[in-house]
Formats: structure tokens, C-alpha cells, sequence
């Protein structure tokens, strides 16, 4: 348990401070997000997205849990516990998405980078 809050602590501390204010050299993730979302608004010209909320995790998810195992080396146990899963949900996105977990860090490191993926989250590696 002590192992699991120090994972918390360190992770809810990375959060706040990632969406400080930062020069724009070092821009945050949320900032990010937020110019990302700006830009996507203003090309829609006044008309309305359908199913927003599914759209944007459909294009965060993916990336998130790919690089997450990357990070543990393809544990799933330890990518779920640092990204506040169940295990068994992690399994369930991981298929979702059509996501293989393995530990392959090289290959996997450069296909999450191609700026060419489809748009929508049916994407396979």
C-alpha cells in the first residue's frame, strides 16, 4: 500500500504542477490540450460536434496507454496501478483500442510519433 500511495503522491504532484504557467518553451500538457481544443472549435465554423467527450478520449486514450506500457516495459499491473486502474479495465481499453502490450520499447516508440494516423480510435499498430 505504502508503494501505491508514493505512486499517488508523485503523480497528483506532477499534475498540479503541470499546468502551472510555464514559458512557451516548456508548454504544459494542459496547455496543450487547450490550444489543441481551440484549434479544433475554431475550424467547425459554428457548427456543433457530436459526441465531443468520446472523440477526445478516443485520441488521448490510445497514446496515454501506449506509453504508459512502454514506461513499465509492457507490465500491464504496473502501467494499470500508475495509471489508477483496475487491471482488468486496462485489459479492456488495451483491447478496445486493439492495443498489444508488449515490451518491444524501440519499434513502438517510433509508430506512436507518425503525425499520419487515422482520426479516428479504430487505429491499429
Amino acid at each position: 500500500m505504502l508503494r501505491a500511495l508514493s505512486i499517488t503522491t508523485m503523480t497528483n504532484r506532477a499534475a498540479s504542477f503541470s499546468c502551472m504557467s510555464k514559458s512557451d518553451d516548456n508548454k504544459a500538457l494542459c496547455h496543450s490540450v487547450a490550444d489543441c481544443l481551440d484549434e479544433y472549435f475554431s475550424t467547425l465554423n459554428g457548427h456543433a460536434p457530436k459526441d465531443l467527450y468520446e472523440t477526445i478520449l478516443g485520441q488521448v486514450e490510445p497514446p496515454l496507454l501506449r506509453a504508459t506500457l512502454r514506461y513499465c516495459d509492457g507490465n500491464q499491473s504496473r502501467a494499470a496501478d500508475l495509471l489508477g486502474l483496475n487491471r482488468a479495465t486496462l485489459r479492456k481499453k488495451l483491447s478496445q483500442y486493439k492495443i498489444a502490450a508488449r515490451s518491444d520499447r524501440s519499434s513502438d516508440h517510433q509508430s506512436d510519433r507518425s503525425t499520419d494516423l487515422p482520426s479516428d480510435a479504430s487505429y491499429v499498430r
